[in-house]
């Protein structure tokens, strides 16, 4: 019997989220055998709050696999109303109430958080204007984000970002860029 070696944990709130960010590793050249999803439960309250909760204790386990083996963590979790930066904060309180130190400088440990909704990046990636305010809708299946993937992985292999691409997408993925990549 084979193991399962897991080099990415995705902690994330829903679907679509594991829908995006599965696609972007493998355009990235990530196999995506090596990732293991941990989603919120639907219908189980707050799925940010969920994320929040759970993630020092996968930062404790991403602290004990990294001794073995090259691995990463990535949390995502939508902005909603709040700031990214209020985001990130947020994770940094939820490990200081269970005495856990946050995620270091060195570490492989990304924090995306799409501002207002992880719709927001698909929406502007298929080339429609958007802003980081307004919803926007739900997709009808979470793999119609395959298009506005792709496109981003094309960005991200050749010419960048534009400067008209949403802030909290830039943040994403200098997060993916400073904290990920380098440990492929």
């Amino acid at each position: 019997m084979s193991i399962r070696r897991v080099k990415i944990v995705l902690l994330c709130e829903d679907s679509q989220h594991e829908a995006f960010t599965r696609r972007f590793l493998k355009g990235m050249g990530w196999n995506t055998r090596e990732i293991r999803v941990e989603k919120s439960p639907s219908a189980l309250g707050s799925a940010e709050q969920w994320v929040r909760e759970k993630f020092p204790g996968e930062l404790s386990v991403y602290r004990q696999r990294r001794q073995r083996a090259a691995s990463a963590l990535i949390a995502m979790i939508d902005a909603d109303t709040r700031s990214v930066q209020d985001r990130i904060n947020e994770f940094e309180r939820a490990c200081d109430s269970v005495q856990i130190a946050f995620r270091a400088a060195d570490e492989a440990v990304a924090i995306a958080v799409p501002k207002r909704n992880i719709e927001t990046w698909i929406y502007y990636l298929r080339g429609r204007p958007v802003n980081e305010q307004d919803p926007y809708p739900r997709l009808e299946r979470e793999r119609d984000c395959k298009p506005a993937v792709d496109h981003l992985v094309e960005l991200c292999h050749s010419t960048g970002l534009a400067t008209d691409t949403p802030e909290a997408l830039v943040a994403g993925c200098d997060e993916y860029n400073v904290r990920i990549r380098p440990i492929r």
